[in-house]
């Protein structure tokens, strides 16, 4: 039986005929071989994982809010927060996966979410019985489920019900303190070429909490490539940029306002973290108080 699975999952990951040799091959093997006998069979989540492997950033952070940071045993490139994550092993990005690194570390639990390299490997962990759990929000108000989601894996209830009830209640303020005179907003991934957010539901139903609404949240991409002339056409109440350095919000600022986008003439560019902002995680919300106190401030 377990030459079979060792078979197919050997199957999965080098398909056809680009099957590895030599030494490729029996590392891969002896991988498997260390693999524990729990992990051939096992096909639901456990009731309280020891041993997690985390597939992007925000999971994560949500893994730490929830309180079981020290269940980590693994994650992404791409994690890089809080610092406890500088010890973890790395097991691929957000594109590639390792499956034999990943396997290796003889994780309980695999949290991904529904998009990238999550899907690459999911057969794989589906032959091993190794259960993969979604963490993937929607909704600023699926933050605080997803910690909660968490804390059932890691039984973990206590601390991760108090760190999801704090972020509900910051929500209900931010709402509660909401101005009641809308903006437009352009949220900015990339300068040049110059992307913005789309057609983001996250981001969108983020936005809501500070009663701004996304200029281009109708395009039907979700981070569209458009030219500047496309800017100029639509004149934004606010555009929020990446803060990485006053430098460099300096000169986009000057640079949007010699080109003639009236927000920046008006010194209305907000600089935002772009991991606080585009990440799904806990920290959103940091963002979301930051922005909607500088919108406020602005108005």
């Amino acid at each position: 039986m377990a030459t079979r699975i060792r078979a197919r999952l050997y199957s999965l990951i080098w398909p056809g005929k680009c099957k590895p040799r030599g030494v490729h091959r029996r590392l891969l093997l002896l991988t498997l071989g260390l693999l524990p006998v729990w992990a051939w069979a096992q096909a639901s989540a456990p009731e309280s994982a020891q041993r997690i492997v985390s597939l992007a950033p925000h999971i994560t952070e949500l893994v730490f809010a929830a309180g079981a940071g020290n269940r980590l045993i693994g994650t992404v490139q791409s994690s890089d927060f809080p610092k406890d994550v500088e010890t973890l092993r790395r097991v691929g990005d957000g594109l590639h996966i390792d499956p034999e690194t990943l396997i290796s570390l003889q994780p309980d639990l695999v949290l991904g979410w529904q998009a990238g390299a999550t899907q690459a490997v999911a057969p794989i962990l589906k032959t091993l019985g190794i259960p993969l759990v979604h963490i993937n929000p929607k909704s600023v108000q699926d933050i605080p489920d997803a910690i909660e989601k968490i804390g059932r894996l890691t039984d973990n209830n206590v601390s991760a019900g108090a760190a999801a009830e704090s972020i509900r209640e910051r929500l209900t303020h931010l709402k509660q303190q909401a101005p009641t005179q809308p903006v437009s907003i352009v949220l900015e991934i990339n300068p040049a070429p110059l992307y913005v957010v789309g057609n983001d539901p996250l981001l969108n139903n983020a936005l809501q909490y500070c009663n701004a609404t996304n200029h281009f949240a109708d395009v039907p991409q979700a981070a569209p490539l458009i030219g500047l002339e496309n800017l100029l056409a639509n004149q934004p109440d606010f555009i929020v940029i990446r803060s990485e350095s006053n430098r460099l919000m300096k000169e986009r600022t000057e640079f949007l306002a010699a080109k003639g986008v009236q927000a920046a003439r008006q010194g209305k560019i907000i600089g935002i973290d772009p991991d606080l902002l585009f990440r799904p995680g806990p920290r959103l919300v940091d963002a979301l108080e930051q922005l909607c106190a500088q919108l406020q401030d602005q108005r």
